[in-house]
C-alpha cells in the first residue's frame, strides 16, 4: 500500500511537470494589456518627490538619475518590443515647472550616454574585426609564400592553425556585433522616451490624434538630424 502510494505520488509529479512544460500563455494580449497603446507602450511611475527620481547625492546642473527609479524603468522596458516608442508617465510629486524640466533633461542624458556607450562598444567591435581581419589575412599570405617557396612543412601548418585563430576570433566578433546592435536600438528607444507629468493616474485610452503627436515628438530630433544630413550631401 505505502509503495502503491509512492507510485502515485511520482506519477502526479510527472504530471505536474507535463502540464507546466506546456503551459503557454498569450504574450502579445499581455503587452497590450499592461503597455501597448496606439502604437505607444506607456511605463506609470508613482513617486512622491523629486527625489524619488533625481539622486539626491547629485549637485544642481550636474544631476543623476535616482538607481532604484532607474532600475524600475529599465525592468518594465525590457519586456516591451523595441518597435514602440515608450512614454514614461510620472504620477504624483506635484512638480515645479523648473523641476520638471530638470527630470526630464535628467532622464534623456541618462539613457543618452547609455545609447553613447553602445556607440562606443560598437566602434570599438569593428575596429577588433578590421585589425584581426587585416593580421589574419597578412599571416595566411606569409604561409602562401612559405608554401609557394617550399619552406618548412611544419612551419606552415603551424601558421594555418594562427590563421584558424584569427578567423575563430572574427566570427566571434562578427557575432557579438549582432548582439551590440540590438543592445544599442534597446538603448535608442529609452533615450527616446516622452516624459509625462500626471498627479492622478488615468487608464482612459488615449486619442489618435495625441498618440501621433508623442510619436512625432519622439522622433522629431531623428527628422532635423536627417534632413541637416541630406542638406550637408546636397551642398
Amino acid at each position: 500500500m505505502k509503495g502503491f502510494s509512492k507510485f502515485q505520488s511520482r506519477k502526479r509529479l510527472r504530471e505536474n511537470l507535463r502540464k507546466f512544460s506546456e503551459k503557454k500563455v498569450d504574450y502579445a494580449k499581455y503587452m497590450r494589456d499592461i503597455y501597448i497603446e496606439n502604437g505607444l507602450a506607456f511605463i506609470s511611475c508613482k513617486v512622491k518627490d523629486y527625489y524619488d527620481i533625481v539622486d539626491p547625492y547629485s549637485v544642481e546642473e550636474y544631476e543623476w538619475l535616482n538607481e532604484s527609479f532607474a532600475r524600475y524603468v529599465e525592468s518594465n522596458a525590457a519586456y516591451i518590443p523595441t518597435e514602440y516608442p515608450i512614454v514614461l508617465e510620472i504620477i504624483g510629486g506635484h512638480f515645479s515647472d523648473k523641476q520638471k524640466a530638470v527630470i526630464e533633461e535628467t532622464i534623456l542624458d541618462y539613457y543618452g550616454l547609455a545609447l553613447g556607450d553602445k556607440q562606443i562598444d560598437l566602434i570599438r567591435n569593428r575596429r577588433k574585426i578590421f585589425v584581426i581581419s587585416v593580421i589574419a589575412v597578412i599571416v595566411a599570405v606569409i604561409a602562401w609564400l612559405l608554401d609557394a617557396f617550399s619552406y618548412s612543412t611544419i612551419l606552415q601548418e603551424s601558421i594555418m592553425i594562427l590563421v584558424w585563430f584569427f578567423v575563430e576570433d572574427v566570427v566571434e566578433l562578427i557575432l557579438e556585433r549582432i548582439d551590440l546592435r540590438e543592445e544599442k536600438t534597446d538603448a535608442a528607444q529609452l533615450a527616446s522616451v516622452a516624459v509625462r507629468f500626471s498627479n492622478k493616474f488615468n487608464d482612459d485610452p488615449i486619442p489618435d490624434d495625441v498618440a501621433e503627436e508623442i510619436i512625432a515628438e519622439i522622433f522629431e530630433d531623428d527628422d532635423d538630424k536627417d534632413e541637416d544630413e541630406d542638406e550637408d550631401e546636397t551642398e
